[in-house]
Parts: structure tokens; C-alpha cells; sequence
């Protein structure tokens, strides 16, 4: 449903508990109203329908000597009055359900249509005419008398176990799903960082998925290290047979024509840069921690930038004291810069803010940007853009690695089209 969506579960529970609880209630509560209530208020009302007939059968029969003893007898122990002209002169049809089945029940029993008539005053009254002895008799009584024939007090009832219910319901759902936020917070935390501590008195299951999360991220974190230590292997090895070649063009014959050697020098500085890629690549999930001022390192990452060819604009504070792996960060800056200048028209603009509780530095570019269903593939090692940044250097390692720097230190990076154009990259982390 559309009133659930991008609810929490806790949201979505207590409201559908909510929900059906109130409607239950008030299913219970007609069914109570049509088999106990009316046919209670059917029953009472034929009984005062005919207290009422006898009472002016009577009172017509009477002398009218003894009239106000039984008047008197009458109103104090049934509540009701009698009257030949009643003191009254608006009246309306009762509206009310009692007054409607005590019209039914009188004119069942005098065969004739008998009103009942509401008269508003300080008191709410009812008047019936009965046609008693070729006169009309007029009986009147108390709205106050209709409170013990109703009743009203199971609706009471009905309505505070309602609101209990869905309170109890509302406790009974948070203390069993908050446990479910335990974990999606071990979930959003740092490979490194230990897990949360359930809430005491938890269900057992909770526990066990603990348990399994703990199982599962320790194999995953041992996956890793293996496939960094293999990568970071292979590249080691690849330097030897490497630098052979590199020796092997040292000793060409200077007859080799020019274009020859520079061909093969091209290629054996590209593996160089690869296999350097591939060993930061594989080392990139290592953290060495340390206090240092993140300006001063921006500033020096910024004069290496220009010094290569590119163009600074930095909106930065004096300092920003911050705890990390400088040399990591180090690397981060430098290959997200690298792809600003190859690819990003070589100027970059440098932004430093806090946005919802999060510090946020944006680089951005003056190039033309890459396809929005590509933000994330460049993520992926090896993976190039070619024909968005019409360059043909590159081995797709860059922002891969720049990736993973950021995760090993709990930051993250993502990339997006700025509205005016070019791209920016943009790291933030929790203070």
C-alpha cells in the first residue's frame, strides 16, 4: 500500500496493529449494539410503553379526589408525570432512538399513530399524548430516566479497552523490533568497528542473526584479505620480469629505429603505472591512523596538481585537525585529481562543508561530465570510459582505488553531474 511505503517497520506494524484493533473494536461494538443493546432498548421501551398505558388507563379511572395522591405515587417511584394541559408550547418529534421505539411500541399497543415529542429546557423532557376515555392524557418523564435503560457504559468499556490495546500493542511492537534496528546499525557500521550489543530480554532469534551477520563478516573480511594479499602478489612478482625488459631496452642496439624504442618505452612505463595501481590496489583496505591537519595535506596534494599542468580553486577553512591514514588520503586526492586533469578540462574546484550532521568535500571538474548510468560502473576496476572522455590513457584503477581508500577509513565517495555542468566528486564522513 501507498500510505506504507518508505514507512520503518515499526511504523508500518503498530499502524496496521492500530488499525485492526480499532476496527475489530468497532465490529464488536455493532454486533454488541444490533444483538444485545437494541433489542435491550426494544424490550425496555414496550415495558415503558405500557407502564404508560396502564398509568393514563388508571388515572382516567380514578376519582378525581385521589388523582394527586397517584401523581405523586407515580412520579416518585417511575419517574414519570401526568398532565390533562401540558405547560408547553413548542414541541418537536423526538429524534432520539429510545423516543422513536417507544412511538413504535405505543402505537402497536393504542393501534393508532402515537408521537413522542422532545421539549428542550433546562431539563430535555419527553411528552406523549394518549387518547385515554374520549380525552388525551399527557405523560412526560425525565431524559435522565432513559440513562438505565441503555446500557451506555459497555460502550465505555468498549472504547478504553480499545485505546489500551492499541497502547499495549505499540509497546509490545517496538520492544520486539528494536532489536531489528541493533542490527541494521551493525549493518551501515565500518568492517572493523564491533558489533552492537542487543537489547537485554531479546527474542533468541535476534541473537542468532548476530551470530551469523559476525560468521558471515569475518569470512567476507578473510575473502578480502586473501584476494588483496593475491593481488598484491602477482604485481610484486610481475617487477622482476619487468625490470628485465627495462634492461633488455637499455641494451638495444642504437641501430633500433626511434620509433621502436619509444613504442617500447611507452609500454613498459604503462605496466610500471599499472603494476604500481595494482599493488596500491591490493593495499588499499589497510588503515594506519594518525592525527594530522587535512588542509595542509589538500594544499600539498594541490601544488603537485598544478605543478602537473592543472588549475586550483579552493573554498577551504585555515585548518581542519582530522584523524586518519594521511598517506591513504594522500592517494585518494591525488587519483581523484589525476581524473580531473586527464579528463575534467583540468581545473579543479575544491568545497569544503557540513551538511546534516555529515562533513562533505566536493572536487569538481570543467569537463563534460559522464552519463548518469555510469556514476557507479567507473567504480569498478578496470572499467574505462573511453568514449565519454575521449582519452585513451588510463588503465581504470583510479577512482576503483580511490573508492576503496575512502570505505577502509568509513567515508565514502560518489561522483554526480554538477547542474552547471562538469563532474564532482564528493567525500563525506561522520565527524
Amino acid at each position: 500500500m501507498r500510505i506504507f511505503r518508505g514507512r520503518s517497520l515499526f511504523a508500518q506494524t503498530a499502524w496496521t496493529l492500530g488499525f485492526g484493533i480499532v476496527l475489530l473494536q468497532l465490529l464488536t461494538l455493532l454486533i454488541i449494539v444490533a444483538t444485545v443493546l437494541y433489542p435491550l432498548a426494544e424490550r425496555s421501551a414496550e415495558d415503558l410503553a405500557g407502564l404508560i398505558v396502564i398509568s393514563a388507563q388508571t388515572y382516567v379511572e380514578l376519582p378525581a379526589v385521589t388523582r394527586p395522591a397517584f401523581q405523586e405515587s407515580l412520579q416518585a417511584d417511575n419517574g414519570l408525570a401526568i398532565s390533562l394541559h401540558p405547560e408547553i408550547r413548542t414541541k418537536k418529534p423526538a429524534g432520539h432512538l429510545y423516543g422513536r421505539l417507544l412511538s413504535r411500541a405505543l402505537s402497536q399497543r393504542l393501534e393508532q399513530p402515537i408521537p413522542v415529542y422532545r421539549v428542550a429546557g433546562s431539563t430535555q423532557t419527553f411528552w406523549v399524548p394518549i387518547p385515554m376515555g374520549g380525552q388525551r392524557i399527557w405523560v412526560h418523564f425525565d431524559r435522565r430516566r432513559l440513562a438505565n435503560s441503555l446500557p451506555i457504559a459497555m460502550i465505555f468499556v468498549i472504547t478504553f479497552s480499545t485505546l489500551a490495546l492499541v497502547i499495549l500493542t505499540t509497546i509490545l511492537v517496538r520492544r520486539v523490533l528494536r532489536p531489528l534496528g541493533v542490527l541494521s546499525d551493525a549493518l551501515r557500521r565500518s568492517w572493523k568497528a564491533p558489533l552492537p550489543v542487543l537489547p537485554k530480554g531479546g527474542a533468541r532469534e535476534f541473537q542468532d542473526l548476530l551470530t551469523v551477520f559476525a560468521r558471515m563478516r569475518t569470512r567476507l573480511q578473510a575473502m578480502i584479505d586473501h584476494q588483496s594479499l593475491l593481488l598484491t602478489g602477482i604485481s610484486h612478482d610481475l617487477r622482476s620480469p619487468l625490470a628485465r625488459l627495462r634492461m633488455a631496452w637499455e641494451l638495444l642496439p642504437m641501430t633500433t629505429p626511434e620509433h621502436l624504442r619509444s613504442g617500447m618505452l611507452q609500454d613498459l612505463e604503462r605496466m610500471d603505472a599499472l603494476l604500481a595501481q595494482s599493488l596500491a590496489l591490493g593495499r588499499s583496505m589497510t588503515a594506519r591512523v594518525a592525527d594530522f591537519d587535512l588542509i595542509v595535506l589538500l594544499r600539498e596534494v594541490g601544488q603537485e596538481f598544478v605543478r602537473a599542468g592543472g588549475r586550483w580553486q579552493a573554498d577551504l577553512p585555515r585548518r581542519f585537525p582530522f584523524r586518519g591514514d594521511r598517506e591513504a588520503l594522500r592517494r585518494l586526492f591525488t587519483n581523484v585529481l589525476d581524473n580531473v586533469r586527464c579528463y575534467g578540462g583540468g581545473e579543479a574546484r575544491l568545497a569544503l562543508h557540513k551538511d546534516v550532521g555529515r562533513w562533505v568535500l566536493q572536487i569538481c571538474d570543467r569537463g563534460p561530465g559522464i552519463p548518469d548510468r555510469d556514476l557507479e560502473r567507473v567504480f569498478e576496476p578496470f572499467y574505462r570510459l573511453d568514449s565519454a572522455r575521449s582519452h585513451s590513457e588510463g588503465s581504470g584503477l583510479g577512482l576503483a582505488i580511490a573508492r576503496q581508500l575512502a570505505e577502509a577509513q568509513d567515508m565514502q565517495l560518489r561522483l554526480f553531474n554538477a547542474p552547471q555542468g562538469g563532474l564532482c566528486a564528493e567525500l563525506s564522513w561522520s565527524p
